[in-house]
């Protein structure tokens, strides 16, 4: 095999690899940094406030003792509780946005997706449950 014909296989075999881990870097599940069960909390959490009297208010204050201590802890700057399908928790940082929002083909299924994360999409889903 002539000297040309190897280095030109060889440069395309190393494209194609190149190419494959580019695409699975890009389609690889976003991680907030937090573990599922913390994910899992933050559903939850969210849950709770969905059936609870904080959906009365009008203004949630970020700091009120009422909301669960995983939502204080993530620092928010606003929450919109938008019974009984959604609950939206917006911070300053990223990811900026933690949204539960009930599947519409599935009443009975949840998905907490993170938005704002840098990582150029809108909403990555972060933890599918099913409440009975």
């Amino acid at each position: 095999m002539n000297r040309t014909l190897k280095w030109t296989l060889i440069g395309g075999c190393a494209a194609v690899v190149v190419a494959a881990v580019a695409v699975s870097a890009s389609r690889s599940r976003f991680g907030d940094g937090r573990s599922p069960e913390e994910h899992r909390r933050i559903a939850e959490a969210c849950l709770s406030m969905l059936r609870s009297p904080l959906t009365n208010d009008v203004d949630i204050a970020t700091d009120d003792p009422r909301l669960p201590e995983i939502v204080r802890g993530l620092s928010p700057i606003h929450i919109e509780i938008m019974p009984p399908t959604d609950v939206v928790i917006m911070r300053s940082t990223a990811p900026s946005e933690y949204h539960l929002s009930r599947r519409p083909s599935d009443p009975r299924t949840w998905v907490l997706y993170v938005g704002g994360n840098g990582s150029g999409h809108s909403h990555r889903e972060l933890l599918r449950i099913t409440i009975d």
